[in-house]
């Protein structure tokens, strides 16, 4: 069972490897210890290991997937097809030595020891980390389940057991929506010429901030070729931002809007409020108006009505309005 020390990414690691003949037929196996472990714990690993390939060998035992391994064919197989990919491989690999070796179909122990080490403030050595946030753990996780899901739907896993994993349950549904007195105090404060177009346009169009940055103006409104739903959409230009349109053209990078935003609601008074906010208010305002959910939810770009549900309420408290006027004289 030879345990060497290598150097993986500038530090020093411990890999197994194994090489014999079984039953007549050579094996050859190599993997990377978890980081921070021990020299006993990496033998009595290694131990368990090669038990397994013997096991496997002789039949006596049905070999294990991994989520390593459906993590690698889900990367492999779809990664071309996400919007999201190199963010999504980045936290991926970032997490690996995490998952590599875990059995995909033991995932409920699994998972609430992860969610416990990410929550830590301490990593594996003993070294100070940055406590991630029950939101970004949720999201890791997303990754990790998408790819056990795929691994069971090519015939990787016999069963999916995902429905076992723990996965920390966050609310983040926001009940803000800017009115146009804010929104005009956050555009007035801002001294970014391009923000603060942007500021108005979210207002009055509800669209996103990426959506913003990229929209390209045409007679029949701003046109996305590729959205958050995965449609192309037009969304129509109010006449109290036909002038931005025409003029403004948007070339802040992502790090600059965050930072121009920051500056801006702290000084307009509103540190809470967040830009996406500002999508909020566009819809609340359309259903004051008398707009039906699923006409907002065509301006928005929602895929399905469930996401337009968010809103119901607003609509519950204008049909209120509207029946306490029963009975008054006019």
């Amino acid at each position: 069972m030879p345990i060497e020390t290598i150097t993986k990414a500038g530090r020093k690691r411990l890999r197994w490897t194994f090489k014999r003949v079984i039953e007549g037929e050579r094996v050859r196996k190599a993997k990377l210890l978890p980081a921070g472990i021990s020299a006993k714990e990496a033998d009595e690993l290694a131990r368990k290991w090669e038990a397994e390939i013997y096991a496997l060998a002789s039949g006596t035992k049905k070999a294990v997937v991994t989520i390593g391994e459906c993590v690698s064919a889900h990367v492999a197989d779809k990664s071309r097809d996400w919007k999201d990919a190199t963010k999504r491989i980045q936290i991926l690999e970032k997490w690996g030595s995490e998952y590599a070796h875990q059995d995909a179909m033991d995932l409920h122990d699994w998972s609430k020891g992860f969610i416990g080490y990410l929550r830590a403030s301490k990593d594996r050595n003993g070294r100070p980390k940055r406590p991630l946030t029950d939101g970004a753990i949720r999201n890791i996780l997303a990754y990790i389940r998408a790819s056990i899901k795929y691994a069971h739907k090519v015939g990787r896993l016999d069963a999916d057991q995902t429905s076992r994993m723990v996965i920390p349950p966050v609310n983040n549904e926001r009940h803000h929506y800017p009115q146009r007195k804010e929104m005009l105090e956050l555009a007035r404060a801002c001294k970014h010429r391009e923000l603060r177009a942007a500021i108005r346009i979210a207002f009055y169009s509800g669209m996103r901030r990426g959506e913003i940055l990229r929209a390209k103006p045409t007679r029949q409104g701003y046109s996305l070729d590729t959205t958050k739903n995965g449609r192309p959409r037009i969304v129509p230009i109010h006449p109290r931002i036909a002038v931005l349109a025409r003029r403004v053209k948007f070339t802040l990078t992502v790090k600059q809007f965050e930072e121009a935003w920051k500056r801006t609601r702290d000084a307009a008074g509103y540190p809470d409020t967040k830009f996406h906010d500002l999508r909020h208010g566009a819809a609340s305002e359309m259903i004051n108006g008398g707009i039906d959910l699923f006409t907002v939810g065509g301006v928005l770009g929602h895929k399905s009505v469930v996401s337009t549900q968010r809103y119901s309420h607003l609509v519950t408290d204008r049909l209120a309005a509207a029946v306490g006027r029963i009975g008054k004289k006019r």
